[in-house]
């Protein structure tokens, strides 16, 4: 109980070593505009007086606008988070899971310039993240409202009831099937489960019949 009343995240500090560069260069930069504003006021251009102020005011703007961008950058802010915390905080046993819901939105237009392919596997990232099932919704917004999109969604939300069990039982990184099934690895590394082969494979062909769908679609079309 001690340990889950601790902050959920702490500032880590950044050696100088690796910001004090970036701090030069922004004062060169600084240094570099003060000077070339000195340029830009003391010489207007006298035959078209109207242009040279406009010009002048957009590039002051222009340079306020970075001004503002390098504070955040001045003084970076690293945290570390302590999941582990959140969940003896949150998560504890003979009690409602008190972590809030939280809702997702994942938009999406034209199907030939946005593969759906790349919409269902961020929609199985998203519902396979590291948080109660039951608080994690989904919800994609198709502005073109393409039936290739459509079918393809509908086959992912079918592969997501396996899809979210296989990742949260064994694990499985990164979650997003694309990216896992091409990785060159030994993903039989650290999985001692003997149903994990025989799972995996189930995966993969259940993925392989998302990848399909775009493919006899656009055939049809």
């Amino acid at each position: 109980m001690a340990e889950a009343r601790q902050p959920l995240w702490r500032k880590v500090p950044i050696p100088s070593s690796r910001i004090n560069p970036y701090r030069i260069v922004i004062i060169l930069r600084l240094a570099i505009l003060v000077f070339f504003f000195r340029f830009r006021i003391t010489t207007p251009a006298t035959d078209a007086y109207a242009l040279w102020l406009t010009s002048v005011i957009c590039e002051i703007w222009f340079a306020l606008s970075w001004i503002l961008d390098q504070f955040p950058k001045w003084f970076p802010i690293t945290r570390e988070t302590y999941l582990d915390r959140l969940a003896m905080r949150f998560e504890r046993e003979g009690e409602p899971n008190r972590l809030a819901p939280v809702d997702f939105f994942v938009s999406t237009v034209d199907p030939l310039k946005e593969p759906p392919i790349i919409t269902a596997n961020t929609v199985l990232s998203i519902l396979s993240v590291d948080y109660p099932i039951d608080k994690v919704s989904c919800y994609v917004s198709d502005d073109g409202a393409s039936m290739l999109t459509f079918d393809t969604m509908s086959e992912t939300a079918e592969f997501a009831r396996r899809w979210v069990p296989f990742c949260k039982k064994y694990s499985i990184e990164p979650r997003a099937p694309e990216f896992y099934f091409s990785q060159k690895i030994d993903y039989l590394k650290d999985k001692v489960q003997p149903t994990f082969v025989k799972e995996r494979r189930a995966m993969k062909v259940g993925y392989s019949f998302i990848n399909l769908v775009p493919h006899d679609l656009m055939h049809v079309i």
